[in-house]
C-alpha cells in the first residue's frame, strides 16, 4: 500500500486558499485541511498520484523527474519538495533546498517507492 502526505505550511501573509489550489492543481480535487497554520492532504494508492502523473507528463519531465526521484529514494520512502508558484500555474518544479522564499509543498511518498516512480514516469499511452 502508498501512502502519499502533502504539507504545505502557510506563511502569514499567504492565502490558504490559494495554497490549496496550488495543491489541488498537482493533485486534482483532494480532501484538504488547514490546522496550525498547515494544509495537509493523506492520499492512499497509486491512483491518488494520477494528477502529478499527468502534470509531469504534461510538462516533460518524465526522465529527469525519474532520474531525481530515483536518486532521493531512501528505501521505502520517497520525499521532495514542490515549488508553490509553479503549482499554482499547475506545473511541476521540483524545490530544490532554499529555492522557495515560501517553503515548499512537502510531499512524503511511503510504500513501494520504485513502483511509484514507475508509476509517475511511464508513458501513458492517450488513446
Amino acid at each position: 500500500m502508498t501512502v502519499t502526505w502533502i504539507k504545505a505550511r502557510l506563511q502569514p501573509t499567504e492565502d490558504p486558499d490559494k495554497v490549496s489550489q496550488a495543491i489541488r492543481n498537482i493533485y486534482g480535487e483532494i480532501e484538504l485541511e488547514t490546522e496550525q497554520g498547515v494544509v495537509s492532504a493523506r492520499l492512499d494508492g497509486l491512483e491518488a498520484l494520477i494528477g502529478l502523473r499527468s502534470r509531469i507528463a504534461q510538462d516533460r519531465i518524465r526522465d529527469t523527474v525519474k532520474t531525481i526521484f530515483t536518486r532521493w529514494a531512501e528505501g521505502d520512502i520517497l520525499s521532495f519538495g514542490l515549488n508553490r508558484q509553479a503549482a499554482y500555474a499547475g506545473h511541476v518544479s521540483l524545490n530544490l533546498k532554499g529555492e522557495d522564499p515560501m517553503g515548499p509543498i512537502q510531499v512524503r511518498i511511503e510504500g513501494d517507492v520504485q513502483s511509484v516512480i514507475s508509476f509517475l514516469c511511464e508513458k501513458v499511452a492517450h488513446r
